[in-house]
């Protein structure tokens, strides 16, 4: 994994035990290096192997693996609950893909009955356990389209089953006591495998194709660095959740998709080359207010985006036998 050091507000956190579901993951294999680089106890619960994790030895991390790699039952087996013994904070960043074959009643039947309300059994999980609660919510609540950033106390209007299931599990966790929702821009950097845009246009672009946009390029998204959303993760794991139970975590910037293909491209030292496709999907436009992460969380996102974009290109070169 790329060697990067830890933001310099990230807090300390030796007094605390983290529980992380999804350690193996994109972004919890860094709340994994985060937390242990804020002095805390890590127990990573792997849904899969733990590959991002490979060379990474501490005293002060356990791996454990969720019985039939189904964390969504996680709460039924008895390694969640002595996992939790003792534990300071579980992080829930569990999230299971609906089939691509199901249509759009049967993928928001999936998004409710197995992610959200698997989060609702998690965190009960937690709280029966005196452990306080981090759910990795989104920004997707919000729904597509905002003239301007949105701060916490816009009113949600999901657009998407992905969304709607999102809200949901909100509101099932924070019926919990101690617990807390971060609702996520979209997050980017190195360990990120999946069809999103930024690895989807790294692999066609050092690939000599073009890279496929949905749209005409001009939706606007606000894309937010792994590294400082582990720390802001990291962060949230503090036990008083009470002040500030929802926080935005982005960058305050948007940027569009034709944007990401040029950043893409010249990180890659290639040409931006593009092939527009229609999209099915509403135009978005959809950037977050941070300022009461910075409040709460001491959250301050880097501004170096194309260096960063750089590093998760040059991390998915070295990567490119993991590539599906």
């Amino acid at each position: 994994m790329v060697d990067a050091p830890p933001p310099a507000w990230l807090q300390p956190a030796d007094d605390r035990t983290l529980v992380v579901l999804g350690a193996d993951g994109f972004i919890g294999n860094w709340v994994v290096r985060l937390g242990l680089a804020a002095g805390a106890r890590v127990i990573g619960l792997c849904v899969k192997s733990p590959w991002r994790l490979d060379g990474l030895a501490d005293e002060r991390l356990r791996l454990d693996p969720v019985p039939g790699g189904r964390w969504w039952e996680a709460a039924q087996h008895d390694e969640l609950a002595r996992a939790l013994e003792g534990a300071s904070a579980l992080v829930h960043l569990g999230y299971a893909p609906p089939d691509a074959g199901l249509d759009a009643t049967g993928r928001r039947e999936h998004e409710h009955t197995v992610n959200a309300a698997a989060a609702g059994r998690i965190a009960s999980r937690a709280a029966t356990a005196g452990a306080a609660l981090v759910f990795a919510s989104s920004a997707d609540v919000y729904g597509h389209w905002h003239d301007e950033p949105v701060d916490e106390r816009v009113q949600p209007a999901p657009a998407t089953p992905y969304g709607e299931a999102k809200l949901a599990a909100e509101h099932l966790v924070l019926d919990t006591p101690n617990a807390r929702c971060l609702r996520l821009a979209t997050v980017f950097g190195p360990g990120e495998l999946g069809p999103r845009a930024i690895p989807a246009f790294v692999r066609a672009l050092a690939s000599g194709r073009p890279a496929t946009v949905h749209g005409d390029g001009s939706d606007l998204r606000d894309y937010v660095g792994v590294i400082d959303v582990a720390a802001a993760i990291v962060n949230a794991t503090a036990p008083d959740t009470t002040a500030a139970p929802v926080l935005n975590v982005g960058s305050g910037v948007g940027r569009t998709t034709r944007s990401i293909v040029e950043t893409v491209a010249a990180a890659l030292g290639v040409e931006a080359a593009a092939r527009f496709v229609a999209s099915p999907r509403a135009p978005s436009r959809l950037v977050v207010d941070v300022g009461a992460a910075g409040r709460v969380l001491g959250f301050a996102p880097g501004s170096g985006f194309a260096a960063a974009v750089a590093r998760e290109a040059r991390w998915m070169l070295d990567e490119r036998a993991r590539w599906p």
